[in-house]
């Protein structure tokens, strides 16, 4: 916009500098209130945190959604699932209006996180808590749950939506056939109302009571706690619909990937110690030969995608933990020279060439990707270092990794700052000084950050525009309004682990996971 109109940026400076001078007013100190707009009119930008500000994860997130259908970061409960489908059959047995089913809903959630509560005051070290335990955490500290209070959708109760949790869980629960599509909870053509009736009946009664005391329902938790549902009627009836053991293996289909996904979490589980599921099953998935010369991952279809997506989080989490890094440089008005500086500063002083040279081997003698990303984040590098060399070794793969593995790693070639990119970068800027490549990466990502902002920006029906970014760029200066989280994209191994675990599939005992006797009948 300055290089179009360039009274703009003169505008802008005439208007910092005022800022600055006006100090006190009258000679008493008193500091001025600055105008913000007419007071007749809402403000014309609303900014607002952007959650991928560089669009780097979009292929993982697809290649995940693909295989783990019916699984998402958000849904780590089996017994959500079974809940939502014997409120639909209520629903539809007793005729209910939406505004009856909401309510039936929001109390049977309440009393599943009051049960859970009691049976398990303190947190599990393997399953994240009921949900609504939080927002409940005042009342079941005092003992006692006032149903009418705790179940209304809003900062004083347990939930926001009027629906409850069933938003996050919704989408799955129709991919799974539990629930059919529709604006509220319906029955699907995979719901078996008897095993949700035998497993969580004694939940609708509890729903009934108007006070639920928290001493009282510790008896009800080795039947109603979100941790026990691999022990009921319930819980089987959902393995078996993740698992689908006697299904016909259609290849490609979502639920034969689904199928396999689970054999493939089982039987690592089954030959590894694990404790923690993307840690230690996702080290297992992308590096080594064991999904190769194992007899039973090496007839696994999905377990090259699996490889390729993994490798390439190293590469996406690379470039969020290197852009979180960079908006930490930016306090107050800073110019993007000054952060350029301060990461080129980071490096060490030697040529491109000779940085990709000082990399770790990326392949072993027989073929097999080594973990060089991992074995790079753990040598105690500053960020900027580590980070830059596992782009670089991310790149490197681009020419190693063959067939359906180097397919799930790439996606749509050729992207910016996808590994392709990288490498094509890297190879271009040999004879350079790292200091300088990093210079220039750093308007590149600028840049970029402010192209996706400016797409993802939506006008709203009041007029008013909606900006999703935390980096702002005004003439060359920078200024942040919060920080950028620096996490890795979710691989759903989590999430699918706990749900395999809450209804019978896997178990945890003595810090590690493994396999049930029933698991292994569903998933051989």
């Amino acid at each position: 916009m300055t290089d179009q109109f360039p009274g703009w940026a003169a505008l802008r400076g005439w208007q910092r500098e005022l800022a600055e001078r006006m100090v006190t007013v009258g000679g008493k100190g008193q500091t001025p209130d600055l105008v913000d707009g007419p007071g007749w009119s809402r403000p014309g930008l609303d900014v607002a945190a952007g959650r991928y500000p560089l669009s780097v994860e979009r292929h993982v997130g697809r290649m995940v959604d693909h295989l783990v259908p019916g699984v998402t970061t958000l849904t780590p409960h089996a017994r959500y699932y079974a809940l939502h489908g014997l409120i639909a059959a209520q629903a539809d047995a007793e005729d209910l209006t939406v505004p009856a089913a909401q309510t039936l809903l929001r109390r049977a959630e309440v009393a599943l996180a009051v049960v859970s509560f009691a049976h398990h005051p303190q947190a599990l070290e393997w399953l994240p808590r009921a949900h609504g335990v939080d927002a409940l955490a005042r009342r079941l500290h005092s003992g006692t749950v006032t149903m009418s209070e705790a179940e209304v959708p809003g900062k004083d109760g347990y939930v926001g939506n009027s629906w409850g949790f069933w938003a996050p869980y919704a989408g799955s629960e129709v991919a799974l056939g539990i629930l059919g599509a529709g604006p509220m909870p319906v029955p699907g053509p995979r719901l078996e109302t008897a095993a949700l009736r035998a497993g969580l009946g004694g939940l609708l009664e509890l729903a009934a009571e108007d006070t639920l005391n928290v001493d009282d329902l510790a008896p009800f938790g080795d039947r109603l706690c979100v941790c026990v549902g691999g022990e009921h009627p319930d819980g089987a009836w959902l393995a078996n619909l993740l698992c689908e053991p006697g299904a016909p293996a259609e290849a490609g289909s979502r639920s034969a990937t689904r199928r396999q996904t689970i054999q493939l979490l089982a039987r690592v589980v089954a030959t590894h110690p694990v404790r923690f599921f993307t840690r230690d099953i996702g080290h297992v998935l992308a590096f080594g030969d064991f999904l190769t010369t194992d007899p039973v991952t090496s007839g696994i279809d999905a377990a090259g995608a699996w490889r390729g997506v993994v490798l390439r989080n190293y590469s996406v989490g690379a470039w969020r933990r290197l852009w979180s890094w960079l908006v930490e440089q930016v306090d107050g008005l800073v110019p993007i020279e000054e952060v350029a500086d301060r990461f080129a500063a980071e490096l060490p002083d030697m040529t491109v060439d000779a940085f990709l040279s000082s990399l770790p081997a990326t392949q072993s003698t027989t073929g097999a990707p080594l973990p060089a990303e991992h074995d790079l984040r753990s040598a105690g590098d500053p960020l900027p270092v580590a980070e830059l060399r596992v782009l670089a070794a991310s790149a490197r793969r681009v020419d190693e990794l063959t067939g359906r593995v180097r397919d799930a790693f790439l996606g749509q070639r050729g992207v910016e700052l996808g590994p392709e990119w990288v490498q094509r970068r890297l190879d271009e800027a040999r004879p350079m000084t790292l200091r300088d490549v990093a210079r220039r990466l750093t308007y590149d990502l600028v840049a970029r950050s402010q192209r996706i902002a400016l797409a993802k920006a939506r006008r709203r029906a009041d007029g008013t525009l909606w900006l999703p970014t935390r980096l702002h760029e005004r003439g060359g200066l920078l200024y942040r309004t919060s920080q950028e989280g620096r996490g890795d994209v979710g691989l759903r191994l989590d999430q699918l682990g706990t749900v395999l675990a809450t209804c019978g599939v896997l178990r945890y005992h003595d810090q590690h996971w493994s396999v049930t006797s029933s698991g292994r009948t569903l998933v051989d």
